[in-house]
């Protein structure tokens, strides 16, 4: 009986998960193909592999970005998380001082990456990230035009790799290793950090180090600029600001009557940011290009400004262990 039902069912499913794909808007599989550079038949032998997980659904629609500031800074800026970061940079500080070095991104922000994306790796995801794009990218209308071609890229990244389909786990959206990145910046921006040969972003902290420093190079971070400061908004018109997006300049900041912590150059571009308080009251941060390119890992806001802050929390620890062990500590400074 068991035989016969897989017999039957697996055909069955196969059938089901290319008809769900060919009913859905999602581009037609021939214009995927050539947007990925593989064969249709790699694309529909993915699809006839895949499985609809409805509990995907549900978890992208209530993400944790829908949490007020002081509850998701509750999840990452936590005593347990700051020392787990102390301790993956002491053991890989000279990978992490070398990527700092070779792509210009401070140290502590990659470690802060690799730690709000999977506390250090220990948490990169439980999902088959074929089921998950499939899910995405043929039975949720809303994002299916992203996720449609991020199916095509992993198929694309899977045979290169030699990986089979239902091999590879990662989180709910698709996303792998250590850093979490979806198939298309595994494909544009993972590195053979450690030279050797393979590109390993699950298992190999040289090259998910070394490749979450690329990422950052590729999307404009600035070396040695600032990230964001705190804003005292007083009468300003906040909530105009804040339509402004990265079209608002610190010029007119300044004119509206909000003040800085820092002087900052007038005629650089800005966004102003509003998080919520535990206390009902709001606290107001500019973002600068650097926090614009954290945003280019993850759009959420509260994921760049809980990034920031965990990267500075790790950054005073580890010079404070330097300084304690006699070993001199460079002054950290950045131009605002």
């Amino acid at each position: 009986m068991k035989d016969f039902l897989k017999r039957t069912i697996k055909p069955l499913l196969a059938t089901l998960a290319l008809s769900c794909a060919a009913n859905t808007n999602a581009a037609d599989l021939n214009e995927l193909a050539s947007f990925a550079k593989v064969p249709v038949e790699s694309l529909q032998d993915a699809l006839s592999q895949a499985v609809y997980q409805q509990k995907i659904i549900d978890a992208i629609t209530r993400p944790g970005e829908a949490k007020p500031w002081w509850q998701y800074r509750k999840i990452f800026i936590t005593v347990s998380r700051i020392q787990a970061g102390v301790n993956f940079y002491f053991e890989n500080e000279k990978i992490l001082l070398r990527a700092q070095n070779t792509y210009g991104i401070p140290a502590e922000i990659i470690c802060a990456i690799v730690g709000v994306e999977t506390l250090f790796g220990k948490n990169m995801g439980s999902w088959k990230v074929l089921d998950a794009l499939y899910t995405l990218g043929f039975n949720y209308p809303k994002r299916e035009a992203f996720f449609s071609k991020e199916f095509a890229r992993f198929v694309y990244l899977a045979n290169r790799e030699n990986w089979s389909y239902d091999s590879i786990k990662g989180s709910y959206a698709g996303a792998m290793g250590m850093g979490q990145f979806m198939p298309s910046a595994y494909i544009d921006y993972a590195v053979d950090f450690d030279g050797d040969g393979h590109i390993n972003l699950f298992t190999d902290k040289e090259d998910a180090i070394g490749s979450v420093a690329n990422y950052f190079k590729g999307h404009g971070w600035q070396t040695g600029r600032g990230i964001c400061y705190g804003v005292h908004p007083h009468n300003a018109n906040v909530d105009a600001l804040m339509k402004k997006q990265w079209d608002l300049t610190v010029e007119e900041l300044y004119a509206s009557g909000a003040t800085t912590k820092v002087n900052l150059s007038p005629n650089q571009k800005v966004r102003l940011f509003s998080y919520d308080l535990e206390n009902g009251s709001k606290s107001y941060v500019v973002g600068l290009n650097n926090f614009n390119t954290i945003m280019r890992y993850n759009t959420s806001p509260l994921y760049a400004r809980a990034v920031f802050e965990l990267s500075e929390f790790i950054a005073m620890n580890v010079d404070k262990i330097k300084r304690q062990r006699g070993i001199e500590v460079p002054h950290r400074s950045r131009i605002p």
